[in-house]
């Protein structure tokens, strides 16, 4: 799955950020980077994004962001299917 540029997620509260970047940890972001691979061995291996937080651009692994709201979605269709349920 690819999480689009824009798109806001929720920051794992289980990710292991470098103290630089544990602020972001258990907050809602902005993906502001198309994905790409793990920058060398000393980071785990896996697809990254960067996302922006309070005026900071921090790497996060995939695996970590929970995609909250998807700029291509059809948000009127899910507004509709919801009140269904």
């Amino acid at each position: 799955m690819t999480i689009r540029i824009g798109t806001l997620c929720y920051v794992d509260s289980s990710c292991e950020a470098s103290p630089a970047t544990r602020d972001a940890v258990g907050r809602i972001v902005e993906v502001v980077s198309a994905p790409y691979e793990a920058p060398d061995e000393s980071y785990l291996p896996g697809t990254y994004y960067d996302v922006a937080f309070e005026g900071w651009t921090y790497f996060c692994r995939s695996d970590k962001l929970h995609p909250i709201s998807d700029p291509g979605a059809d948000v009127g269709e899910w507004q509709e299917e919801a009140l269904k349920a």
